[in-house]
């Protein structure tokens, strides 16, 4: 099985909208992605295509919250969905509650909730019969 090396070419052409992060630092996203999904022999995506188009799915999820993108997008600091704001004085807050459907951390963005999605199979369990007796 191959590990995925990261591709800074391929992922600037999957997701331009993170041009405003720099080259420099992606490979340093690319390992904090390797935390949340195995990069190695024991990894459960064994086709190391879809592996590696995961491990830029939240490359560009970690670019989503942390920097935002090129357009203004995200990079926000706040974590969870918004729950109230005020204008006068600006207050605004967050929550990040939980759903046992989803991991909250991951519908921080479109990324992340695409990531979830894909990754459905490999979060399901797996039933192996005993022997007959």
């Amino acid at each position: 099985m191959a590990i995925v090396t990261f591709d800074l070419t391929t992922f600037r052409a999957i997701y331009p909208q993170f041009s405003n992060v720099s080259d420099t630092l992606l490979p340093y996203i690319f390992q904090e992605a390797e935390l949340y999904l195995n990069n190695t022999e024991y990894s459960l995506v064994i086709d190391s295509s879809k592996r590696e188009l995961l491990l830029y799915m939240l490359m560009a999820h970690i670019c989503y919250i942390q920097y935002g993108d090129a357009n203004g997008n995200g990079g926000s600091g706040l974590v969870g969905r918004l729950s109230n704001a005020t204008e006068g004085s600006v207050s605004v807050g967050s929550v990040l509650d939980g759903n046992t459907n989803i991991s909250p951390w991951y519908t921080q963005s479109p990324y992340g909730l695409s990531f979830w999605q894909a990754t459905k199979v490999y979060r399901m369990a797996q039933y192996y019969p005993g022997p007959r007796i």
